[in-house]
């Protein structure tokens, strides 16, 4: 399955009936009212927006030619600036619901981040930021919920990670460390080098959650924190120990039934040479002692060598196993960043606050599966309709699409008009030619 985060979505429109809608690039393969394949490309408000910038540093070169195709592009916006909204508050009204109940499935999150970019392309940027907290809370949950097993287990809880980053909300980043470590070092599993993995992993997460604890002089949990990370640090030496025995073990048993190979066929040898007399099984026995006696010399070397190359790997992999889990979201992290940067400030304390709840729940290791019921989440989650309501009262009396007239020729044409650009132009022109022939 595609990831969503590096979709494009957009408008879309079926050139047989007309029909318009708003989905994921290709998503729909035919149209829904009258079955057509006969699909138009996907645009966006995002390429509009850059199509009139682009048109704007030309204006004065070619004023009417770039005229119509601006009016044609205003028109374009406010179209699918009103599919936008639509789409999005049909989406919002419906995951909010069962967002408030828990219900956290992958329908509902993916449904959430298309209602986030819908929110943010359109600049209703409280909205966007209340789905982006919405979303990353989900993956939170969904995260602690888990046993964790292998690596991809903690997937819910790094992207809960990314998101809270870009929003920008510290005290739910370090929450989300402090899980991450804490999940890791309880990994459920037999193989030994996913345990290192797992422990590496869980103390690079307890050093960034101690950290911030740190510097906000919250020492209770820097001391739960450091604990953790002294239980953890133990764990993986444990585990190294573990896993070089265990190879120790391999190549001496592999070295062994090499020297029991060569001992076999040595008696095998000396059982065939009793026929040609005793001196010539003196002299073969002399033979055959020389010989076991270097291969047992080169057995020993090829085991102390082995144990020593196998220490240097474990020891050099470890250095790369300990790396960060984060990974770019593309797009939509940029439009997470800016959406939070327009939001109100202060606005979002309260769920910030609740991040720090959430980090003591990790480290009493209570469960912490009402979190979408928290009334300062549901409060957070009923503010974003009426900032709809307003939006649609705002649409109405779209003029330009975000864009603040800079005096240009360009914005004197969007704003008065295509007939009262000409007629000024024709006024201009009759002045000059009536001062040439004076």
């Amino acid at each position: 399955m595609t990831d969503p985060m590096s979709m494009k979505l957009g408008m879309e429109r079926c050139t047989n009936c007309d029909h318009r809608w708003i989905d994921y690039e290709g998503a729909r393969g035919k149209c829904y009212l009258c079955g057509s394949a006969n699909i138009s490309e996907c645009i966006s408000l995002r390429e509009i927006r850059e199509a009139i910038q682009g048109l704007r540093k030309e204006d004065k070169k070619y004023l009417d030619k770039h005229a119509k195709r601006t009016v044609i592009l205003k028109q374009r916006y406010r179209e699918i600036a009103e599919l936008y909204l639509q789409r999005a508050q049909e989406i919002y009204s419906k995951v909010k619901e069962h967002f408030n109940k828990g219900n956290l499935s992958d329908k509902v999150v993916d449904q959430l981040i298309v209602a986030f970019r819908l929110f943010s392309e359109l600049g209703i940027h409280k909205s966007a930021t209340v789905t982006a907290y919405m979303a990353a809370i989900g993956y939170a949950q969904r995260g602690v919920e888990k046993e964790i097993h292998s690596m991809d287990d903690l997937n819910d809880l790094v992207a809960a990670r990314q998101w809270f980053m870009r929003i920008g909300s510290k005290e739910w980043e370090a929450a989300i460390n402090l899980h991450i470590g804490e999940k890791a070092m309880a990994t459920i599993s037999t193989d030994s080098d996913l345990l290192q993995l797992m422990m590496q992993v869980s103390i690079w997460h307890f050093y960034r959650a101690r950290d911030y604890y740190f510097e906000n002089r919250k020492e209770k949990m820097v001391d739960r924190i450091q604990f953790d990370i002294e239980r953890t640090t133990h764990l993986l030496t444990t585990y190294n120990h573990g896993v070089s025995q265990i190879q120790a073990a391999k190549i001496t048993a592999q070295s062994a039934l090499q020297q029991g190979e060569n001992i076999r066929k040595g008696l095998e040898s000396f059982g065939h040479s009793v026929q040609y007399g005793l001196t010539a099984l003196g002299e073969h026995i002399e033979h055959c002692g020389g010989s076991l006696s270097r291969a047992l010399q080169a057995s020993s070397l090829s085991l102390g060598a082995d144990i020593t190359s196998t220490m240097y790997t474990l020891a050099t992999s470890s250095k790369f196993r300990g790396r960060s889990l984060d990974k770019r979201m593309s797009e939509v992290g940029q439009l997470i960043s800016s959406s939070a940067r327009e939001a109100p400030e202060g606005i979002f304390h309260p769920i910030n606050e609740l991040g720090s709840k959430f980090a003591l729940g990790a480290v009493s290791s209570t469960a912490a599966s009402d979190i979408t019921n928290e009334p300062s989440v549901i409060k957070m989650t009923e503010t974003v309709q009426p900032e709809i309501k307003k939006s649609e009262e705002s649409f109405k009396h779209l003029d330009e699409p975000s864009i603040k007239l800079t005096g240009t020729l360009l914005d004197t044409l969007v704003s008065k008009g295509v007939s009262k650009i000409l007629e000024q132009l024709e006024t201009s022109e009759s002045s000059r030619k009536n001062r040439g022939k004076g």
